[in-house]
């Protein structure tokens, strides 16, 4: 194992070129967060790169909507899903294109399957509990864990050894890291997302996204760690972790419903695989 304990600071300092959105996707970002946008102003900025829009299209045309009615214009997609929607579709094609490393060191197709099954979980459970974005829900699931990445690119020693700890520990991935450094991944991942201007509700949630107890979005950090769980139950897991699937008690309060709604939901997660492969497919 390596020596080196590397903080947090420590980390960010070796990022020298931090991964960019798309223009037109940081733009429509902004939008949405701003109350006094509507469909029309959103279409207007999306319409500027037509290789967004067509991956949109192809999306929104897919399996994975499963619409009655082809889809055959970015304003008519915005119309039947929402811009909300749109933009989460936006932003997880420009993720998705954008962290493709072969050098990461673990199968960046697994990793990114499990994003989408998670953040597909997410927006199911959202959906059922009722006072949780689901959109919202979905973008926390799909990038919880994207600081993984930039740890693989940019402290590779580290990274390794965190893997390996993992493996021989039988610990979590965060748990790991803390065993060889000052930080772990969900740091690095909330960082990335404050970065990116995205709104402080989900920055929160992935920063706390292993901890409860002091997080102030309990109900989209309890829909993150149902969704982590569900993944760990069915073996749909990020590379290095290894710790035995557990679950907070208390997040069946935040939830809102019973522990008869996982047997539901368990049974709908195939679904969500297939789903997520669909995503997987039109995006990249």
């Amino acid at each position: 194992m390596t020596e080196t304990r590397i903080s947090f600071q420590d980390l960010i300092e070796r990022i020298h070129n931090v991964p960019s959105l798309p223009e037109v996707v940081t733009r429509v970002v902004r939008l949405v967060n701003d109350p006094r946008s509507d469909a029309e102003r959103v279409g207007k900025i999306m319409t500027s790169d037509s290789a967004m829009v067509a991956k949109i299209l192809r999306l929104v045309n897919s399996s994975y909507f499963a619409l009655p009615e082809p889809v055959h214009d970015l304003d008519q997609a915005i119309v039947i899903l929402g811009f909300k929607t749109v933009r989460s579709v936006a932003l997880s094609i420009s993720v998705l294109n954008l962290f493709q490393q072969e050098s990461a060191g673990f199968n960046m197709r697994s990793f990114w399957l499990h994003g989408c099954v998670c953040a597909s979980i997410c927006r199911l459970v959202a959906e059922r509990q009722g006072s949780v974005d689901p959109d919202l829900a979905f973008i926390a699931g799909l990038l919880k864990d994207i600081g993984l990445v930039l740890m693989a690119e940019y402290a590779p020693d580290e990274t390794r050894s965190t893997l390996a700890v993992a493996r021989e520990l039988r610990y979590n991935l965060a748990r790991a890291a803390h065993k060889v450094m000052n930080t772990d991944h969900t740091e690095i991942s909330a960082w990335l997302c404050r970065k990116w201007e995205l709104e402080p509700i989900l920055i929160e949630a992935i920063a706390n996204q292993n901890f409860l107890e002091g997080a102030h979005s309990l109900e989209l950090v309890s829909i993150l760690q149902f969704a982590e769980y569900l993944c760990a139950l069915k073996r749909l897991r990020i590379a290095g972790d290894c710790g035995e699937p557990s679950l907070d008690q208390d997040v069946w309060k935040h939830l809102g419903f019973d522990k008869t709604k996982l047997v539901d939901i368990l049974a709908d997660i195939n679904d969500e695989v297939d789903r997520a492969r669909e995503l997987l497919n039109a995006a990249t």
